[in-house]
């Protein structure tokens, strides 16, 4: 844990006791545990839940996943007191359980269980700007009211976002919004839902596919319109524009897919986050695709954070680029150098910005740097 926290309260939550820190910066807990970060403890604009993976190592060098799990509205809450509901929230309880979920979960806590898109955008700059974030491995995922707010994000913010499981929710993306065929969607609900029907998400799927036909054109209704006597996974081929369907829960192939389960009322979140193909699927997906190469570039940044000057560092004599971004995607700086260049970032505001080098053969590494 960060050398400078202070613990100012310890208090207890129903029958759990949770340490309540104060901390100069994120992150909050130990590796492999869940703790509780109320609202005011921090510049986030929610109260939240941190679990770090087991492997997490603050002061390294290495980035991590970062799942954004919204909560349905029977765990809404003051993002204080109330808290203690997301404890036993599915995916960082199941994290719990596996040593292999190596991944930063964020579960925050709002009154009306409603994230909008501005949301989303205000706890993500939070975020990046607090842990060691990979950016290309961004996940939304969330259940009922949560599934809402994972559709608000993708129609705001889907360009940061890597991969998304929203789980019945209720709102609609606008239509048509064939823009989000960009972004990995794995959209999941049952047949028989009787608190938030499950045409939400069929208008949503059809929205995104943005073709002439529903994707329920393809379903195999029993006597009617009834459910079928299996479930379905649909799933959408962006090049041929079309709609197949496979039994069960099927690992999508392509970026839009809808499972649908013939039975199991409002509830079709928990067998959902406790099939390990749902993780091995979004931990697959990429916000860029060539990251995946991007440590063969091998260069050094420090300090970060900084508050004065940062140094880029490499361990060959060929010609690089640098570029700097702030948030909004504006280039704020760009220059070439071979092994070695400082950077002063005293003039730019407090916050996170992104490093972009560019090696000899056009190859590309991102990276955060965080003014103080």
């Amino acid at each position: 844990m960060n050398t400078k926290t202070l613990k100012v309260a310890v208090f207890c939550i129903v029958a759990l006791c949770n340490s309540i820190v104060l901390t100069a910066q994120a992150p909050y807990g130990e590796p492999g545990d869940r703790t509780a970060v109320p609202l005011g403890s921090s510049n986030s604009p929610f109260g939240y839940i941190e679990y770090l993976p087991s492997s997490f190592n603050d002061a390294s060098n290495d980035t991590y996943p970062l799942i954004i799990f919204y909560h349905g509205y029977s765990d809404r809450g003051n993002g204080t007191t109330d808290l203690s509901s997301l404890l036993s929230s599915n995916p960082t309880q199941l994290a719990t359980q596996s040593s292999n979920f190596d991944a930063v979960i964020i579960t925050p806590q709002k009154e009306n269980a409603n994230y909008t898109g501005n949301d989303f955008i205000n706890l993500y700059n939070y975020i990046i700007s607090n842990y060691p974030i990979n950016l290309n491995q961004v996940y939304v995922t969330g259940l009922s009211s949560g599934g809402s707010s994972t559709w608000n994000a993708l129609r705001a913010h889907s360009e940061l976002i890597a991969a998304a499981l929203p789980i019945c929710g209720y709102t609609n993306v606008n239509n048509p919004s064939p823009f989000l065929q960009e972004t990995p969607i794995w959209a999941v609900h049952s047949f028989d839902d009787e608190t938030i029907n499950v045409s939400r998400t069929i208008n949503n799927v059809n929205y995104i596919a943005n073709i002439n036909s529903s994707v329920m054109a393809i379903y195999p209704y029993e006597n009617g319109n009834n459910p079928a006597t299996e479930n379905y996974t649909m799933q959408f081929n962006t090049e041929s524009q079309d709609w197949s369907i496979t039994t069960g829960l099927t690992q999508p192939t392509d970026k839009l897919a809808f499972t649908l389960y013939k039975n199991g009322g409002h509830n079709s979140w928990t067998r959902t986050y406790s099939e390990q193909v749902v993780w091995d699927w979004m931990f697959a997906q990429r916000l860029n695709p060539l990251s995946i190469d991007e440590e063969t570039i091998d260069f050094k940044l420090y300090p970060n954070p900084t508050s004065n000057k940062v140094t880029i560092s490499t361990s060959d004599n060929s010609e690089k680029k640098i570029e700097i971004h702030n948030l909004l995607g504006k280039k704020i700086y760009d220059n070439s150098f071979f092994k070695r260049l400082t950077i002063d970032m005293s003039t730019y505001a407090s916050g996170a910005y992104f490093a972009k080098i560019i090696d000899a053969n056009n190859k590309e590494q991102s990276l955060k740097i965080v003014v103080n």
